[in-house]
């Protein structure tokens, strides 16, 4: 067994010596470069682990690992190895991109689209941005008009159905599209069930993208009423109770709902939404 596993080290590593500086960098070229996925993987592993690795090879080791990692759907493994690179150094372009290019593969187009402009922030010639942010605006589009082709279909079933009058309501205002139409589904769809709390949460999103936020707080309080502990509708109201001048107010909102829903502040950010 011993020799077995000597042996697949070797053939892993190409040698048993021990790491240095200089090694290490040989391996970086290696992790970055050509060759079987689980042999670069092997070698990006060693420049990471190796402790005198410069912050910046640790960094670019990782990024390329999580991409060797996506490409064989290990996708949480790669979304772990981003993380680290981007804790490393916050203003890694490449590890946004990397992220952005991941996000896509899934159809997670708003939050594709938030890291590709995190990339292109940094560093405004990133050409792979730029053709992956326009490659992400397209396919969000596609994939909008099938939605809501899909749920209008539907509704000629069923017009007074309020959770399908809710769903368009809700495509329409996270996609900044028909602002107007939107609040008419949601109004349709409450006029069906009064205590929809969902069509309540999305009405209030509504008003508070066209700037009504009196109406906006109105919706999130009666949504809340339904449902007290919901931090969605929390962070909603708080929202608009800052944009009101209710500064103290909707803090406290916003503290209060990332405590009972962690990760709602960046979930309403790919809805358009910024505290």
């Amino acid at each position: 067994m011993k020799r077995f596993v000597i042996a697949a080290a070797a053939l892993l590593g190409g040698c048993l010596q021990p790491v240095t500086a200089e090694t290490a960098h040989v391996s970086l070229e290696r992790c970055t470069g050509e060759g079987a996925l689980e042999y670069r993987v092997a070698q990006c592993s060693t420049v990471i682990n190796f402790p005198e690795t410069t912050p910046e090879d640790r960094a670019a080791a990782l990024i390329a690992r999580g991409r060797i990692r996506a490409d064989q759907s290990q996708f949480a493994r790669a979304m772990t190895d981003y993380g680290r690179a981007m804790r490393i150094n916050n203003r890694n372009a490449q590890a946004y991109l990397a992220r952005a290019a991941l996000h896509q593969m899934r159809g997670a187009y708003n939050f594709a689209l938030r890291d590709f402009d995190q990339a292109l922030a940094i560093d405004p010639t990133l050409e792979a941005a730029i053709t992956g942010r326009n490659d992400t605006l397209a396919n969000r589009v596609t994939q909008y008009r099938e939605q809501l082709e899909a749920v209008s279909e539907d509704l000629k079933a069923a017009p007074t159905n309020a959770a399908l009058l809710n769903e368009r309501c809700w495509i329409r205002t996270i996609n900044d599209d028909d602002l107007d139409a939107a609040l008419a589904d949601c109004n349709a769809a409450l006029l069906a069930e009064p205590r929809n709390s969902a069509a309540l949460d999305s009405r209030g999103l509504v008003h508070l993208k066209r700037g009504d936020y009196a109406a906006s707080i109105a919706d999130y309080e009666a949504a809340l009423a339904v449902e007290p502990t919901r931090g969605h509708y929390m962070f909603g109201r708080g929202v608009a109770r800052i944009r009101m001048g209710l500064v103290a107010e909707g803090q406290a909102d916003v503290a209060e709902a990332e405590r009972l829903e962690p990760g709602i502040t960046a979930n309403y950010r790919t809805y358009g939404v910024a505290l």
